[in-house]
């Protein structure tokens, strides 16, 4: 029973960081979105449509993200509510989060590609400009490790089922 209250009170005040990070993710795209739109307004020619494509190919992560954080947040709410964190809906939910976050780095590494490329067409000949944000891979190995944790939950499952069945 100690142990039950412990995570429950711990999932709450992860619950709350969560929603603090969600908030500040929020706000932090949409200042992205206003002032990516402003310097399209601001910039005339073929510059204009470039960056339209930079601002269609950056933002289509943010979904993915959002995603993910409002999954997690599903998970402490669902950690926190029910009585044992080994249930079904929290290991696909693991797996979920899992996957987009794998998903993620890899569309960001794939995406930064494309725009690099297409990029150098419009860029003054003695000029180069990268666009590169990267963790290293790094997300990838966090997908890794979440989807590790969701294999431990399941194990944790089987174990409770069998404990059940022996009372």
């Amino acid at each position: 029973m100690l142990y039950t209250k412990n995570y429950k009170r711990t999932a709450l005040v992860l619950l709350v960081i969560a929603g603090f990070v969600i908030l500040w993710f929020t706000f932090q795209q949409v200042r992205g979105i206003y002032y990516t739109i402003t310097t399209m307004l601001n910039t005339v020619g073929d510059m204009s449509s470039f960056l339209f494509l930079y601002f269609a190919v950056s933002f289509a992560g943010v979904p993915i993200m959002l995603a993910s954080l409002i999954i997690g947040f599903s998970l402490l709410n669902s950690i926190r509510k029910d009585e044992t964190p080994f249930l079904r809906k929290n290991v696909t939910k693991l797996k979920i989060v899992a996957f987009l976050l794998v998903a993620f780095e890899l569309y960001m590494f794939i995406s930064q590609r494309v725009i690099n490329s297409l990029f150098i067409r419009y860029a003054d000949p003695n000029m180069k400009y990268v666009v590169e944000v990267s963790l290293g891979g790094v997300v990838v190995v966090l997908g890794l490790v979440v989807f590790c944790i969701a294999l431990v939950f399941e194990y944790g499952i089987s174990l409770q089922n069998q404990v059940d069945e022996t009372l």
